[in-house]
């Protein structure tokens, strides 16, 4: 299965590694945490598919503070 990366974006930006078929099935899970950005918003973005975790952990999408 792919993996994908949610930007949940509250006050700070937390970033999940999401694995699911597509986006739709990876919205149904939590995902691993793996830390946070600054941000002021209120919305959630999504990034991907990756091929890999590994792939998806290199992206420029995937650096937290």
């Amino acid at each position: 299965m792919p993996f994908y990366l949610r930007h949940a974006i509250r006050e700070t930006r937390t970033v999940f590694l999401v694995e699911g078929k597509d986006q739709e099935d990876a919205e149904q899970y939590d995902g691993e945490y793996l830390g946070y950005v600054d941000g002021d918003d209120n919305a959630c973005e999504w990034f991907g598919p990756f091929d890999t975790r590994k792939e998806a952990m290199e992206s420029d999408q995937a650096w937290v503070e």
